[in-house]
């Protein structure tokens, strides 16, 4: 049996959910990971990410400019003014990036409301396919809670589809535990939410 998130997490699957949108029917559950930093797993997100099969490093993860993760077609113009953009590079070419704010609020769009989060926001973890199961997305995860923490964050919060298998998968193993189940279902006026432990 193929897992759900191979089912919704393509072309097909979002064109419904899109679909269903314009006419007013939504509906998503996303899982609050959290860890405290201090349990944060060391970064081994610096230069040498990744090997080729010579055994040769190829790729740094480090803080960038905005402009340099365009090519991946990043949606820099959501970036909150402090927020941070880390990229894995290889040889100045981006791999993968995400986005993380350090005591911040951000309009969930999946829920449709606000959120502040306590701590680090790890959000929009990307790494180009070609490149991906390379240890990229874990090693831009490490090297961002050791900056949060450079920062003053005790914690890091990410909140993740219930169906999109990897990245949960990716948060559970560098020790990020699901606390809590984020669940909003609209079908036109009318709207549900509901928050619970998993």
């Amino acid at each position: 049996m193929p897992q759900l998130w191979r089912l919704t997490r393509n072309r097909y699957g979002r064109a419904v959910y899109d679909a269903l949108g314009r006419v007013g029917i939504t509906a998503t559950e996303m899982v609050e990971y959290v860890i405290a930093l201090e349990d944060a797993p060391a970064a081994d997100g610096g230069p040498g990410v990744g090997t080729d099969a010579d055994g040769r490093t190829g790729y740094t993860v480090e803080v960038c400019d905005p402009s340099t993760v365009e090519p991946l077609d990043a949606p820099v113009e959501e970036l909150q003014s402090d927020e941070l953009v880390v990229a894995a590079l290889e040889d100045g070419r981006p791999r993968g990036y995400l986005f993380c704010s350090v005591d911040a609020t951000h309009e969930i769009h999946p829920l449709e409301r606000e959120l502040r989060f306590e701590g680090a926001y790890i959000r929009r973890v990307f790494v180009d396919p070609d490149h991906r199961d390379r240890g990229i997305a874990t090693a831009m995860v490490g090297e961002t809670c050791r900056l949060a923490r450079e920062r003053g964050a005790e914690r890091a919060t990410a909140l993740v589809a219930l169906d999109n298998g990897p990245s949960r998968a990716l948060f559970e193993r560098h020790g990020f535990a699901p606390q809590r189940r984020r669940r909003y279902v609209r079908v036109g006026p009318l709207s549900h939410r509901s928050v619970r432990s998993p």
